[in-house]
């Protein structure tokens, strides 16, 4: 075969497999997931307010750092700024909101091909790797949504393929540099892989590329900028940037300690030398650091969170297991060096997990885009033991027909069933609040939602197109003094029931007449106009239809 014909016949293959990626991060976007979360929100509508007004929801002009945290809502700024000129273009909409973490989704297909060639040298191993992961239900599952795991794991496989490449070709590690220290804006959760890491690409760098002496100096000192402005994050952020994702709640760690102890038996002492605060944040990293690669999470059932995975099956498919395990095998076999570097990104991918808990699927992330890579070797490393060629195409049609059919079940799984049970764990229901204020916004003098918060007042500005002026003014000018409310127009959002004390509808003398949205969980003796309920039939909203009492 001559060069170029091979080199044509690579092309085709990588472009059928990044359109294959293109296509299962793209088709209804908008539409599966049903809803948009308050974590999606929070990305999609402050991007979409500094796109149109410069400032943040919270009225900050070009925020960087300092809005982290205001009102309790974590955010970096990387995954916001990334999409402002998605808004610029395009609008506001779900799946432009989304775009942005799709097309990072089919980017992250091309670079683990680049970096799996680099490393190996494999043509046949680096685009299998690429397929894997494009059909792979953890990176779709993430890159079909505006959450910031998936801008983050873009970084970290640009910063690794750069940096490779950089070494190689002798020049200075600039550019990965770069492509670090913007991956720690995007999700908290690279900084804890990030050290690890370096460790790792500088044992690589030094031992295996043979990397020069001015780029060791060059690649530690953009290290050292990085931790460096980590460490500005931290210090202007204080416990609040790391507070929701500690693994250690004192008072109940505390509490399980002194009920270990009274039901143990033996010398107190005793008790006390196994039965400590060290002792039990040991087993608590141990635990969940073992989560992150158990069986049950890899291959059944995944977490609990709805928004975060499909119950009926793991983060990638159950088929992939015995590939996993052959794979590890045949990377040594091919090249040490590569090997052991691809089964390090595989053990430092849970430490995220390990120190943060729950959920595994967003802060375990990055591993998403390794397995792969060890799942393709496998395979390659059967066909390769098979010794006939009849015997070699039967095994190919068996595996190809088998991840067809485990990739059919979890595109079924996800737009059959998942758009449907898993609607309110993406706010559905605030969707159908949403149209219903914008349907009947002009027939009432109020329209009142209670239990509610800003983030469901931002839900309603998201579906209603309501200027982000609007929301920011919402926000400075909110009513502090009796239950914190927001009002944009004549749309009142209040935190609680109305009259909560009270079984009965409350009234609204006031008004001519009244709107009120509430939850299932108020007013147990009024009959409501109207319900909005789940898919499976529970009533979440009652809504009340009242004029003057």
């Amino acid at each position: 075969m001559t060069y170029n014909k091979a080199m044509w016949i690579k092309l085709v293959n990588l472009s059928a497999i990044l359109f294959v990626a293109s296509f299962l991060r793209f088709w209804q976007l908008g539409i599966v997931p049903v809803g948009v979360t308050h974590d999606e929100l929070g990305y999609i509508y402050n991007s979409y307010s500094i796109a149109k007004t410069g400032r943040n929801v919270f009225g900050e002009f070009l925020p960087f750092l300092t809005w982290l945290n205001q009102a309790g809502w974590p955010f970096l700024p990387v995954p916001i700024y990334f999409s402002v000129p998605f808004f610029w273009l395009f609008g506001l909409s779900a799946t432009v909101g989304r775009l942005p973490s799709a097309l990072l989704g089919v980017m992250d297909v091309l670079l683990l091909y680049i970096l799996v060639k680099q490393i190996f040298n494999k043509t046949g191993l680096a685009l299998l790797a690429a397929f894997f992961l494009a059909i792979s239900p953890w990176h779709m599952h993430f890159s079909r949504s505006a959450y910031d795991p998936n801008f983050a794991l873009f970084f970290y496989l640009l910063g690794i393929t750069v940096f490779i490449y950089e070494v190689k070709r002798k020049k200075l590690p600039l550019f990965s540099s770069l492509s670090f220290l913007i991956a720690i804006f995007t999700y908290r959760a690279i900084n804890v892989v990030f050290l690890p890491l370096v460790i790792i690409l500088a044992w690589y760098g030094i031992t295996v590329l043979r990397a020069k002496r001015k780029q060791v100096v060059i690649f530690f000192l953009g290290v050292f900028f990085v931790i460096v402005s980590l460490l500005f994050v931290v210090a202007t952020n204080g416990n609040r940037y790391i507070a929701d994702a500690s693994i250690v709640d004192e008072a109940k760690m505390q509490e399980e300690i002194d009920t270990q102890i009274r039901d143990a038996q033996g010398p107190l002492f005793l008790r006390r030398l196994f039965l400590n605060k060290p002792m039990y944040i040991v087993n608590k990293l141990r635990e969940n650091y073992v989560k992150a690669y158990s069986p049950e999470f890899l291959f059944l059932f995944t977490e609990p969170s709805k928004i975060y995975s499909i119950w009926s099956r793991g983060r990638i498919y159950f088929l992939d297991l015995p590939f996993i395990i052959l794979g590890i095998a045949y990377l040594y076999k091919i090249n040490k060096s590569a090997a052991s570097f691809t089964v390090l990104l595989v053990l430092i991918g849970g430490l995220p997990g390990m120190l943060g808990g729950f959920p595994y699927s967003a802060r375990n992330f990055f591993l998403s885009a390794v397995f792969p890579i060890l799942s393709a070797a496998g395979v390659l490393y059967l066909l390769k033991k098979i010794a006939t060629k009849q015997l070699r195409i039967i095994t190919i049609v068996v595996l190809a027909t088998s991840y067809m059919y485990v990739f059919g079940g979890y595109l079924f799984d996800y737009y059959g069933r998942y758009a449907l049970y898993g609607g309110e764990a993406w706010a559905k229901s605030l969707r159908d609040i949403s149209l219903i204020i914008v349907q009947n916004k002009q027939k009432y003098n109020k329209i009142i939602v209670g239990t509610t918060s800003f983030g469901d007042l931002m839900q309603y500005a998201f579906y209603a197109r309501v200027s982000p002026l609007a929301v920011q003014r919402a926000w400075s000018e909110r009513d502090k003094d009796y239950r914190e409310s927001f009002s944009i127009e004549n749309v009142i959002f209040v935190q609680g029931c109305v009259n909560y004390r009270k079984e009965e509808l409350p009234s609204f003398e006031k008004y001519r007449n009244v709107l009120y949205i509430v939850h299932e969980n108020c007013h147990k003796f009024a009959t409501p106009s109207g319900i909005i309920k789940d898919y499976p039939g529970n009533t979440i909203w009652k809504v009340y239809r009242l004029g003057v009492i």
